[in-house]
């Protein structure tokens, strides 16, 4: 279910011991209340885990062509039919910037996600697979087809001039196109 449904759903006074936000705030609406209305749902001695990407890759590919970031989205899990806005602008900076002004604890890890975009500059044809990934990548459905050439273009282009070159085994190069992203464990100790 949503997040809208899910809050609609519970009682006004429940509250969860553990709660997990993986790569799903970009869905949940303006960062500050979702962080406040998160927080106090946990128990005194809970804690949220959440996985958002920090300033890199995509999160810098959409804040470059935010017009990507803000297409309307059909959630595949809702049991309603409704019409979403992603917001892929949203990054572990925003959401840290919302923890320090509470004074909500939290510790951090990090991680890099790290694509293999060679093939998106490789074919003339692109492949069910590729046009998949940079669906993924660009947080568009059927990016290849809903966007114009030029954007299409831009886009191409500026994925090859960040990814990382590698020489591979056979002496050609990879591109690797690498976002980071932090690891969150929020607690509620009062």
């Amino acid at each position: 279910m949503t997040f809208q449904e899910f809050e609609r759903s519970i009682e006004t006074e429940q509250k969860y011991h553990f709660i997990t936000i993986v790569e799903a705030m970009y869905y949940m609406g303006e960062v500050e209340e979702t962080v406040k209305k998160l927080y106090k749902l946990l128990q005194p001695g809970g804690m949220i885990f959440m996985i958002i990407v920090a300033d890199s890759g995509m999160s810098l590919l959409l804040k470059t062509f935010p017009q990507l970031a803000m297409e309307e989205q059909t959630p595949t899990t809702t049991t309603e039919p409704q019409k979403v806005k992603t917001n892929g602008l949203i990054t572990s900076t925003d959401v840290k910037y919302v923890l320090s002004k509470y004074q909500m604890a939290y510790t951090q890890s990090f991680y890099t996600l790290s694509a293999d975009v060679t093939t998106c500059f490789t074919q003339d044809e692109m492949t069910p697979v590729t046009k998949l990934l940079l669906d993924f990548i660009t947080m568009t459905v059927k990016f290849q087809e809903s966007v114009p050439d030029e954007t299409f273009n831009q886009v191409i282009d500026y994925i090859k001039r960040n990814a990382r070159v590698k020489k591979s085994d056979q002496g050609d190069d990879k591109y690797y196109f690498d976002t980071n992203g932090d690891i969150l464990m929020i607690s509620k100790y009062f």
